[in-house]
Order: C-alpha cells, then sequence, then structure tokens
C-alpha cells in the first residue's frame, strides 16, 4: 500500500548529533533537585562533577538497549488499541489546560469539574481520538489533589487510553492504585501514559525525577517530554536545540532503565521557539516543529516509540491561525508516523481548551489519519475505465464498483463545509462545531465505569481526598 513518508534527518546526520548529546552529557551532564534520586545515579556507578551528574557513553547505550521497541496500548476494559513503535498515530487532546474558552466568549476562564466532565465525553464519542487526556485542570479542586482528581473523572466516563501526569511526588503512587483499582493488569496491559518533564537546559526538577522513578518501578510507560524554547531554555538555532533536546531525553532513559530494565518509555517533546519580541513560547513555530520532526527520526533510528504536542494552535480564538496550525501539524504528525500526538483542542500556547475547537480538531485528524494511509491498489479501476468510457455502462458515481468502494476510499468530514452554496444561509463553521458539541453531550452516552471497579476507585479517591480533609465532590 503505498503511503507518504515524511523524514528529516539521514542516519549518519543522527549519529552526528547522538555523538554530540553523548559529550554533553559526559562533560555538562545534569542537575538534580532530588539528591534521593542523585545518589541512586551515584551508587549505579555514575560521576558527581561540580554538583551535576555525568552519564557515560557505555551507560546511555546500555539503558537504549534494554528499553522496549514496542509498548502496547490497551483500553480501560483490556481490548488492545495500539501498538507504540508501529508508527500508527493516536491523537489525543493537549493535556493540562488552565481555562477553557467558552463558545461567544473572547477571554477563557477557569475550568471546573464539570468542565473537565464534559470534555471526557465529547472526546469519548469523538473517533479522531484514539486516547484521552486529562485535559483541563479543575480550578475548584485543591491544589494538593488536582492531578489525581483528573484521572479519576477520565476512568469514570471513558474507556479509552490515557495520556497524564503528576503535579506531585506523593500522588503518582495513588494515581498508579487508581489504574490498579480499575485494572489489576495495569502493567501486563497498559492503559495509561504519564508524562515526565526535564527542565531546559540539563536539569531534572524533584518531582519530575521522583516521577520518573517511580512510574519505571510500578512499571507504567513514561513519556519523557523534553522542552527546549529556542533562544530561552536552549540555543536558538535548531541545531543547538535538536542536541540539547536529545541530551535530556537520553537522560531520562538512562534513569528509567537503571531503575528497571524494560521499563517501558517514548521518546517524547514539546519543543517551542522563545518569541523575541514577546517572550511567549510559541509550538507551532516552524522551527519547533522542525525540532519534533529531527527528534522523531532519532527515535526512529533507537527503535523507541515517539510523541509530539502537535495538532495544536497557538492562537487565542478559534480562527484561521488557529484552524492552519492545527492542520498542518496534524498532519506532520500523522505523515511522519509519531506513535502519540497529544494537542488537540488546545490554544493559547498550550493553556487553553475549547470544546468547539476539539469537534474541529476531530475532523483535521481524521483526514490526517487518512493521508497517512495511503492507498491500494485498484485491480478492478480499468475495467471501470473501460465500462464507462467505451461500452458506455453509465457513469462512475452510478456504477456499482463506486457504490461498493466509496465509503472504505473516501473520509467524509461530518461537520466541514463541503456542500454547494444554497438559498438557505448556513452557520459559522464555528457554529456548527458548537451545535454539535452540544448534541454530543445531549446524546452521546459514554461507556461509565460501575460496579466493584468503581467501588474500588471511589475508594482510592476517598483516600486522595482525606488528604486535605475533605470529602470528595459528586461528579
Amino acid at each position: 500500500m503505498p503511503r507518504p513518508v515524511l523524514t528529516l534527518l539521514s542516519r549518519d546526520e543522527v549519529e552526528e548529533i547522538h555523538s554530540k548529546a553523548i559529550s554533553l552529557l559526559e562533560s555538562v551532564g545534569i542537575f538534580f533537585e532530588d539528591k534521593e534520586v542523585e545518589k541512586f545515579l551515584l551508587d549505579n556507578g555514575l560521576e558527581l562533577k561540580n554538583g551535576r551528574v555525568l552519564f557515560r557513553e557505555d551507560a546511555v547505550r546500555e539503558a537504549l538497549s534494554k528499553a522496549p521497541r514496542k509498548i502496547p496500548l490497551y483500553d480501560r476494559d483490556g481490548n488492545l488499541v495500539s501498538v507504540l513503535g508501529e508508527g500508527k498515530t493516536i491523537f489525543n487532546p493537549g493535556s493540562a489546560a488552565i481555562k477553557i474558552l467558552d463558545f461567544g466568549s473572547s477571554e477563557p476562564r477557569n475550568p471546573q469539574l464539570k468542565d473537565l466532565k464534559d470534555l471526557v465525553v465529547l472526546v469519548d464519542a469523538l473517533p479522531g481520538f484514539k486516547a484521552q487526556s486529562t485535559a483541563l485542570v479543575p480550578s475548584e479542586v485543591p491544589n494538593e489533589v488536582k492531578d489525581a482528581e483528573r484521572l479519576y473523572v477520565v476512568l469514570k466516563y471513558s474507556a479509552k487510553p490515557i495520556v497524564t501526569g503528576a503535579f506531585t511526588v506523593e500522588n503518582l503512587p495513588l494515581m498508579v492504585d487508581m489504574l490498579r483499582a480499575v485494572r489489576e493488569d495495569y502493567r501486563a496491559r497498559p492503559f495509561a501514559i504519564f508524562d515526565v518533564c526535564p527542565t531546559p537546559p540539563l536539569n531534572w526538577s524533584r518531582v519530575t525525577s521522583r516521577n520518573l522513578v517511580d512510574l519505571a518501578r510500578l512499571g507504567v510507560p513514561a513519556e519523557i517530554i523534553s522542552m527546549p524554547g529556542l533562544g530561552g531554555t536552549s540555543p536558538v538555532t535548531v541545531y543547538g536545540a535538536i542536541v540539547q533536546h536529545h541530551a535530556e531525553v537520553l537522560s531520562g532513559i538512562t534513569i528509567s532503565q537503571l531503575v528497571s530494565p524494560g521499563a517501558p518509555v517514548i521518546y517524547g517533546g514539546s519543543p517551542t521557539q522563545i518569541h523575541p519580541y514577546f517572550g511567549t513560547a510559541v509550538i507551532t513555530a516552524p522551527e519547533a516543529v522542525l525540532v519534533t520532526l529531527a527528534y522523531r527520526d532519532i527515535a526512529r533510528h533507537f527503535s523507541l516509540p515517539v510523541h509530539g504536542y502537535l495538532g495544536l494552535s497557538d492562537a487565542k480564538a478559534v480562527d484561521y491561525q488557529a484552524g492552519g496550525e492545527a492542520a498542518y501539524t496534524a498532519v506532520l504528525a500523522a505523515v511522519a508516523g509519531f506513535d502519540v500526538a497529544s494537542g488537540p483542542g488546545m490554544l493559547e500556547f498550550e493553556s487553553v481548551q475549547s470544546l468547539e475547537k476539539l469537534v474541529l480538531d476531530n475532523e483535521v485528524c481524521l483526514m490526517a489519519e487518512r493521508v497517512a494511509r495511503g492507498f491500494s491498489v485498484d485491480a478492478e479501476a480499468l475495467q471501470v475505465i473501460r465500462e464507462v468510457v467505451l461500452e458506455k455502462k453509465g457513469n462512475f458515481l452510478a456504477h456499482k464498483h463506486t457504490r461498493a468502494k466509496y465509503r472504505e476510499e473516501l473520509h467524509l468530514p461530518r461537520v466541514w463545509d463541503v456542500s454547494s452554496r444554497g438559498k438557505e444561509k448556513k452557520p459559522s463553521l464555528l457554529h456548527w462545531a458548537h451545535e454539535e458539541a452540544q448534541r454530543i453531550l445531549r446524546e452521546h452516552k459514554p461507556p461509565m465505569l460501575d460496579g466493584d471497579r468503581l467501588a474500588l476507585l471511589d475508594s482510592v479517591r476517598k483516600r486522595l481526598w482525606e488528604r486535605v480533609g475533605q470529602s470528595p465532590p459528586a461528579i
């Protein structure tokens, strides 16, 4: 089946970047805020110099040899959804937005738990998203429990796999207890991925380094999200940012494999361009996207599953800019074969979610998926052309071949203006997306968790809220 292929780096270029990243790790090293993680690395043969841990090439090479080449990803009920490492893109909404933009509003607001539930139900119904994410941070929930409370809502209202993350050291084991409550074989058949982010340049915070250690110990897939900001937290050149990005991800892979050889890890990232005039972190800038495409080739060189922040927008409204940025990056994600692509629904530098944009991005992701799928050889095509042209057997539109093939061959968007201009005035595409989101929220019945599994999950949630001396709110 012919399909489009996108490659940026040659094998020699990948090996050169890898060599420079190793040089950084051996000479500059990584600073660890958490001294327990630092001690663990020193106890495992790494060296401390000038307060920074130096990573030897042989230690990195051994870690890369032990990291899994493929990670099967399941849904909440144990059904296989995809195998990460095979290059079939799973789109999921961008995670951890602190604002939501309502239809008709020009200013985003603080989201509530109900907004998160609505978003989860909407994403559950949209076929372009094969996975969920803990996409909103509910403002009324105490800071000490925000991360785990988000996971609870997704587990309760959708069966799709989840991309999530912890904001604290203390809550990550409890969040894994939530997974265990839903399905005891969460290690053998993983259905949640946790993001962990080094702090550029070449640092790991206490929370993220401890989270990475705990994830490896508990057997939960960790997505290592390096975030070089070109011109701010990394060199301004694309090449320099790629080298730094690779060094940071290599440090995370090495940590995970030292904790537990074979621990599932995903090579990820969220590079940005730090705008020289406004200081904003622009994730859809061409330079940031080039870093993302380059590290995709690096990950593939080492046969590692790969993630990217793609299919999102830096715009402040669901407008032409939002559509253009989401579409071009989503198509790149699918054609380049990212295993996980996070970002749809997002606006304003990864800080805002929009239900209407999710509906529109669903169409974008489905179209990107269709382009990436390519096409198969049609052995009947020549005969069909002969029949229509020479034998005058009707036309292509009415031909039985068209009736038999069009559903499998054509992607027909639901919320997209592809009809002819009529007498009746159509609503704007944004208004149409709003109506579709509201229809789904009225009509879609999500596969809610129930029975013993919900009771077990509720008991873990109760323990979570006991940490702040409160009872869990109804949701």
